[in-house]
């Protein structure tokens, strides 16, 4: 049997420049089936990194011929909720041309609208509900052996009779070390590039969850809503596995900048200390990154310096908006005060702020968001990288949010566009707040000076600087004049 990886024609956030990363969620799930299903014959096509077109990813699929194509992303990184419409297109183009294949999705949003999904997408077989790993490995296996009876594999959704069955939920992976070694020989290494300008640029996941569970984050679409606030089960690789990952990305395919894109890499103190005590051991020649909690950086103030002397040239953390009460409310589990410390902090060591936030709340008017911003440019971070709202199906405030959403064109579900109105703006407001916003933080001369120049900060972090301030207009075309960008 052939089994297709397939990632169909899509761009990135307009933020990123010509951001060509690995699908993070294939590279795992390709070693799950190559250790635990024997005598399956794995491809993988990676449209975006090879820049291939529509016709160009049917020709490669008929020189291949699979008998299942699976389609899905870990995360969001890929390009949020927009990346559904493109695989509803790949797959109704490959049903055309190959209409005995089947083709399987899951992941992002997925793994938690599959019921709403399956009514609206006539061409996928098959639907995979929370966790992919074991779900896909069962199902692989099940048709490798040409059985037809799937109704013992938790997690799936498959036609029976030509309407979908769902089957029971599954339980979450309890032990990420038990998963194998990401795949890397099967994807195209050397055609990876990060921010439009890094060639040896690479991004991992080393752990899933967050236990903070923040009531806006579209990461709890990346779970079955029938499990037991499973997002909020933080579950890690250890300390060890995580650097042998990068070692090997290092020492066989030349990969000296790592992104860590846990949605939370430091929840964990005894994490941290674990991770920074393997990098010291090991002294690998790499620049890494990592997305944490504010409040955890504080905490961990006395181990900043020593993540500096390891690799860590750049943190990415929350403010999201400018005041306690909204701050408790969402459950963001920290201060204002906690970024601005941690922006401090990380000035004086030279490594590279950036922070997340956010406009569209319900209850956002012009000042409030004037107000956010004059927040915001105060703490001074390196890298401002604002957020429209974006209340998916599935987080834990999409019924306070769902009557202000006005565009349910799924193309424009991505961070850039405006999708809702507020109690006092329109979306067409919104978005010209939102370019407001990002020209003036990003025109400051000192602060373009104070980067670009900067002596203590990497390459690695002032090339990220320079991707988000160089695509404004390309993210002004999405917020005022809902141009498509994926």
């Amino acid at each position: 049997m052939k089994l297709l990886f397939l990632n169909p024609p899509i761009g990135s956030w307009v933020y990123w420049g010509k951001h060509r990363a690995i699908n993070v969620a294939h590279v795992q799930l390709t070693a799950c089936i190559r250790e635990w299903v024997k005598g399956v014959g794995i491809s993988v096509m990676d449209c975006r990194a090879s820049e291939l077109n529509d016709e160009q990813m049917i020709e490669k699929i008929k020189q291949i011929s699979p008998d299942v194509i699976y389609m899905g992303d870990a995360y969001q990184m890929t390009g949020t909720v927009a990346i559904l419409p493109l695989y509803q297109k790949a797959a109704k183009l490959i049903k055309k041309s190959f209409p005995n294949v089947k083709i399987c999705v899951g992941g992002f949003y997925i793994a938690a609208n599959y019921e709403q999904i399956s009514k609206e997408s006539p061409d996928f077989d098959f639907i995979i509900s929370g966790e992919v790993d074991l779900t896909l490995t069962e199902l692989i296996r099940v048709l490798k052996d040409k059985k037809t009876d799937f109704s013992s594999i938790k997690g799936l959704l498959y036609r029976e009779n030509g309407a979908f069955k769902t089957n029971e939920y599954r339980e979450l992976i309890k032990d990420l070390d038990t998963l194998p070694m990401p795949a890397y020989d099967l994807f195209p290494m050397d055609k990876y590039i990060g921010y439009g300008s890094m060639p040896f640029y690479q991004e991992i996941f080393t752990a899933r969850g967050c236990p903070f569970g923040c009531g806006m984050c579209i990461d709890w679409v990346i779970v079955d809503p029938r499990g037991n606030r499973d997002w909020q089960q933080h579950r890690f690789k250890s300390a060890a596995r995580v650097v042998d990952e990068m070692e090997l990305l290092l020492t066989k395919y030349g990969k000296k900048y790592i992104h860590i894109f846990d949605l939370n890499f430091n929840p964990v103190r005894r994490r941290v200390e674990e991770f920074l005590k393997e990098m010291q051991k090991r002294k690998l020649p790499i620049k890494y990154a990592f997305l944490g909690n504010a409040h955890s950086f504080v905490r961990d103030k006395d181990l900043l310096k020593d993540l500096r002397d390891t690799g860590f040239v750049c943190g990415i953390f929350g403010l999201e908006v400018e005041d306690a009460e909204t701050l408790q409310k969402i459950k963001k589990g920290i201060t204002v005060q906690n970024v601005h410390e941690v922006t401090q902090m990380f000035r004086e060591l030279g490594i590279m702020s950036t922070i997340t936030w956010m406009i569209g709340f319900p209850d956002d008017d012009e000042a409030k968001i004037r107000r956010r911003f004059s927040v915001l440019d105060e703490i001074d971070p390196d890298v401002s990288s604002l957020q429209m709202m974006l209340p998916v199906p599935g987080i834990p405030l999409y019924d306070e949010f769902s009557p202000y959403v006005e565009e349910h064109d799924l193309m424009k579900w991505d961070f850039h566009h405006p999708i809702v109105r507020t109690k006092h703006l329109t979306r067409q407001q919104l978005g010209e707040l939102a370019e407001w916003a990002n020209r003036e933080f990003y025109t400051k001369k000192n602060r373009i000076q104070r980067i670009l120049e900067s002596t203590t900060l990497h390459e690695y972090p002032k090339n990220i600087f320079k991707s988000y301030m160089f695509n404004l207009e390309k993210f002004a075309n999405a917020a005022t004049k809902e141009e498509i960008i994926l």
